[in-house]
């Protein structure tokens, strides 16, 4: 596994674990049309995240890339839609006309990209980093057309959020939309990783993608904890903090078994037992201090910005 790949499934995981724990605070808090609209950009955000992690993790299943490519590449069309829906709705400026346009277009897409009729995804990039899956003339044509229509959109959206900021009257309100405006910025960027799936060989052009897919989230969640974003407060049990544990237990023990299994697997046999108790051991050994630091830091912070505990 080579530190493209590595750097990218941490990344990627890392994205994951984010823009799942936002969209349940955004769904759990939220009672109105853009909270649900946004909830939908991170719905896409997670499936996204979640589609990479396992295509890094599973890079020499070269057929199982191919099941992901769809996975991940089906429900980001409806990604434009959401972005300008929620901005419209949340700025209280409706567009209606370009919305229902951009609505069309994207199921319109989804239907032809599942029957084939726009192409298909059949074969992977073999790169000298690792492999990702491959479209055919037809597919990679139709990606490309939407690179454009991506940035327009989400360069759109940001001009309407500046032009709303500078008539904002309220402070917190100019706050509100200015992490917005960087968080989708950060978002238009991330396309860049695109081009992994388009024939380009550049080892960090797709971590560097998922990176920036954590910046949108991060930028999110900094605004919703320090500045009430979308009038979510927070209460944080202590039970939050084995949630998060729990998932890098699991991350951990997956990616120390896979390690093992790639690299001492042909010595030991892919399915031994001993690999699986290797595994447990460096799961305990890296996050049982983690466990201890994380529980005093979280209390202190916590308990310091007076949120519920």
């Amino acid at each position: 596994m080579s530190a493209t790949v590595t750097i990218t499934a941490i990344s990627s995981f890392i994205g994951f674990v984010l823009n799942s724990t936002i969209l349940y605070l955004v769904l759990s808090r939220g009672r109105k049309t853009y909270h649900y609209l946004f909830a939908g950009i991170l719905f896409i955000c997670a499936i996204w995240d979640l589609g990479i992690t396992i295509a890094m993790l599973r890079n020499e299943h070269l057929n199982e890339l191919i099941n992901l490519g769809y996975m991940v590449t089906i429900p980001c069309l409806f990604l434009l839609p959401l972005i300008f829906h929620f901005t419209c709705s949340y700025i209280g400026c409706p567009k209606v006309k370009t919305t229902i346009i951009l609505w069309f277009i994207a199921v319109i897409m989804a239907i032809l990209m599942t029957s084939g009729l726009s192409g298909r995804i059949y074969d992977v990039y073999r790169y000298s980093w690792g492999n990702i899956w491959k479209g055919d003339p037809a597919w990679q044509f139709g990606t490309l057309i939407g690179i454009p229509l991506y940035i327009a959109v989400i360069l759109t959206v940001c001009w309407f959020l500046y032009k709303q900021i500078k008539q904002e009257k309220t402070t917190i309100h100019r706050r509100h939309m200015i992490y917005v405006l960087v968080s989708f910025l950060a978002l238009a960027l991330a396309g860049l990783k695109v081009f992994s799936v388009l024939g380009v060989e550049f080892p960090f052009l797709l971590p560097a993608g998922m990176a920036l897919n954590d910046v949108f989230i991060a930028v999110i969640g900094i605004a919703i904890i320090k500045e009430r974003l979308f009038d979510i407060t927070i209460v944080l049990k202590k039970g939050a903090l084995y949630s998060v544990i729990g998932a890098g237990v699991i991350f951990l023990f997956s990616f120390s078994e896979h390690m093992l299994a790639t690299y001492v697997g042909e010595t030991l046999g892919e399915d031994s037992f001993l690999i699986h108790l290797i595994s447990i051991a460096v799961v305990i050994a890296i996050l049982m201090p983690i466990k201890h630091w994380l529980e005093k830091f979280l209390e202190s912070y916590f308990r310091s910005k007076q949120f519920e505990f």
